[in-house]
């Protein structure tokens, strides 16, 4: 077990020191919340839709979508929701949409695609695209639900990240070219994306003021981190994946709280406070449980 962990923390040990690097820099004054606002907008905007884009487009689609995965990413994220809205009784009734978008709106994009390329390399980034685009729309539609967002359903339509994978599978399909030129291009922005990303979220952590909400934080940190990758993992095995199908699916449901859930519940409740503390505690904490998770599914043979 003891090697098992070794190996886990060799894959989160990076990401964690470009969290702390975030932090650092920001508290030293090297970067500010404008300069985070920007890199993020970059990142999101340009930078992932780009490396989805050409990583879909240069394989056939049919190779990168996995039905399994998908009805299991689709249907345990459904059984995740429905449970917290149950638990969520027992909070505040103002505070029950926020909480049950933390506890089941994992960071896809970024930290679940970091987790996903470290442990098993580039040649998943397809079935991981389509993965995510598939279970970040139902993400969407649940939160428009939960948070009544008039008018959200276009935010869905121009999100970026789906816009570069609908463009990918479309040009997939019809057999778009793809030039050396721009495949290096894209080999670029690649590498630029997850560093920034992981740097930004580091500097965005947060962590005062944490009591005002403690019971809402620690059930929807177990939720996220905890219950969701062990119903999906749960759900993959029976279905019979294994390998690094049922590692993928380990990845991307432990991934902490995505940051889009702040965005989202400060614009239309009173409690984008409490959102972004899920997010920074399920950040600070979920390279841990990733690292024991990971560990565990490799001394028991599952990955």
């Amino acid at each position: 077990m003891i090697d098992q962990l070794s190996f886990a923390f060799g894959i989160t040990g990076p990401i964690l020191l470009l969290l702390a690097l975030g932090t650092l820099v920001r508290r030293v004054g090297l970067i500010d919340q404008e300069f985070i606002r920007q890199a993020n907008a970059l990142v999101y905007t340009v930078a992932l839709p780009v490396m989805l884009y050409f990583a879909i487009v240069t394989r056939p689609i049919s190779a990168a979508f996995d039905p399994v995965m998908a009805a299991i990413g689709v249907g345990g994220t459904l059984i995740i929701i429905a449970t917290a809205l149950l638990v969520g009784r027992l909070l505040p009734e103002d505070q029950r949409g926020v909480f049950v978008q933390g506890s089941y709106r994992g960071n896809l994009a970024i930290l679940g695609i970091a987790l996903a390329l470290a442990t098993y390399g580039t040649k998943t980034l397809p079935m991981i695209a389509v993965y995510i685009a598939i279970v970040t729309t139902v993400y969407n539609l649940v939160a428009i639900w939960l948070l009544d967002s008039s008018g959200a359903v276009g935010q869905i339509v121009r999100n970026p990240i789906l816009i570069g994978i609908a463009a990918g599978s479309a040009g997939s399909l019809l057999g778009v070219p793809t030039p050396a030129i721009m495949v290096s291009t894209a080999d670029y922005l690649t590498a630029l994306a997850l560093p920034v990303a992981l740097i930004c979220i580091g500097a965005s952590l947060e962590l005062k003021s944490l009591s005002e909400h403690r019971l809402s934080l620690a059930l929807a940190s177990i939720f996220k981190l905890v219950i969701s990758p062990a119903l999906l993992v749960g759900l993959g095995l029976a279905a019979g994946l294994r390998d690094e199908r049922i590692g993928i699916l380990f990845c991307l449901a432990a991934s902490p709280t995505a940051t889009a859930s702040y965005v989202i519940a400060s614009r239309l409740t009173r409690h984008g406070k409490l959102a972004a503390e899920i997010i920074a505690v399920t950040a600070l904490f979920g390279v841990f449980t990733y690292t024991a998770g990971l560990a565990l599914l490799r001394a028991n043979g599952f990955t």
